[in-house]
């Protein structure tokens, strides 16, 4: 079952990143978002983050996502590997974006930690240290 979910939150992270690298239509997002995750999944931010939260069902996650696009100017979105971690899969993503002063894009890798339970995701967390998120699925480098 573990290869299923690595291959579910595979083809999300492809999707999204797409999404984000293109004309960013909230709509299709919405769409996007629930043929991969449950209608009550919850999204957890990393504390490190100025205003992180969690969020809970799929249209305050979509909506915190679409936030992000002004929020912190996301240039683009490259997806990175995603693990088989048991109960979990870790997935990487790589995001460029401006800092306040819009200057050069910065490249920041944030990796998530993502439970699938029947097929969709129902929990996922953000975390800005990727040995953090490794720990927590139980993993090491």
């Amino acid at each position: 079952m573990s290869r299923e979910n690595v291959e579910i939150v595979r083809a999300w992270l492809d999707t999204w990143v797409m999404w984000f690298n293109s004309r960013r239509d909230p709509d299709r997002l919405a769409r996007l978002a629930s043929d991969y995750m449950a209608p009550d999944v919850i999204y957890e931010e990393d504390p490190v983050w100025p205003d992180a939260g969690t969020y809970h069902g799929l249209a305050p996650v979509v909506r915190r996502f679409i936030d992000y696009v002004d929020l912190v100017h996301i240039e683009s979105v490259e997806a990175g590997e995603a693990i088989d971690a048991g109960d979990l899969v870790i997935a990487k993503v790589r995001i460029a974006m401006l800092g306040a002063g819009a200057g050069e894009a910065v490249e920041f890798l944030w990796t998530y930690t993502l439970r699938v339970e029947n097929g969709r995701i129902t929990h996922f967390r953000a975390w800005y240290d990727p040995k953090q998120a490794l720990e927590a699925a139980g993993l090491r480098e």
